[in-house]
């Protein structure tokens, strides 16, 4: 049974690093430590099958809202059998699960922080949106009230252009008027003209008639 030994550099302590640790290694079957490092570092030993070491390995680059593993030196050696279980070793200061359960609480606060910003940012997006139709309404009021000032113009122009029709209506039916007033009168003089000479002829022949009887 192999032990692997590593070194994991980057944004690893006062993270909850090491409680992210403890939980992949129980997970694995694993038995060992992980301890941070004066220099920054965390330093991880676990025993256990081969397989489920390089399992554990690949799962110890940790990227999130706080942890943030940048490289890891490893390497593989006997086992010794020394460990019972995983732990997570504590120096003088620490207070141990109560450093872990603030990381988990910061972590969690991180990650609603940012689902606020989101739901903020689509918030904005929508007021954004909202404005864009209010604008093109207004637009498109706009629009109408102009259409309907053109309509109202055009019913000017119609009004207009019905009087002046009215108007030459009314111009010709009083030429018309005048024109058969004036016929009328020519006729009567005519139709005058002409019984005054059948009466005139009547006349005549009422004459020559009583002249022949001897009247």
């Amino acid at each position: 049974m192999p032990r692997l030994t590593a070194f994991i550099s980057g944004m690893v302590q006062k993270t909850g690093y090491r409680a992210n640790v403890v939980i992949l290694a129980n997970a694995f079957g694993l038995q060992g430590y992980v301890q941070n490092l004066p220099s920054g570092k965390v330093k991880v030993v676990a025993e256990g099958e081969q397989n489920d070491l390089e399992r554990f390995l690949n799962c110890l680059t940790i990227k999130d809202a706080l942890i943030d593993v940048q490289s890891i030196e490893n390497e593989y050696t006997a086992a010794t059998g020394d460990f019972i279980g995983f732990e997570k070793m504590v120096s003088g200061g620490e207070t141990d699960q109560r450093l872990d359960k603030a990381a988990d609480l910061l972590k969690d606060l991180i990650v609603v922080s940012k689902e606020v910003v989101v739901e903020l940012k689509g918030v904005r997006d929508e007021v954004k949106g909202a404005r864009e139709d209010i604008k093109g309404v207004r637009d498109e009021v706009k629009g109408a009230r102009e259409d309907i000032r053109g309509v109202h113009e055009a019913v000017q122009d119609v009004r207009q252009e019905v009087n002046n029709i009215g108007e030459m209506l009314a111009e010709k039916v009083d030429d018309a008027k005048n024109e058969i007033a004036n016929e009328v009168k020519e006729l009567r003089s005519d139709l005058r003209d002409d019984l005054k000479e059948r009466l005139i002829r009547m006349e005549a022949d009422i004459s020559q008639i009583k002249a022949k009887n001897g009247l």
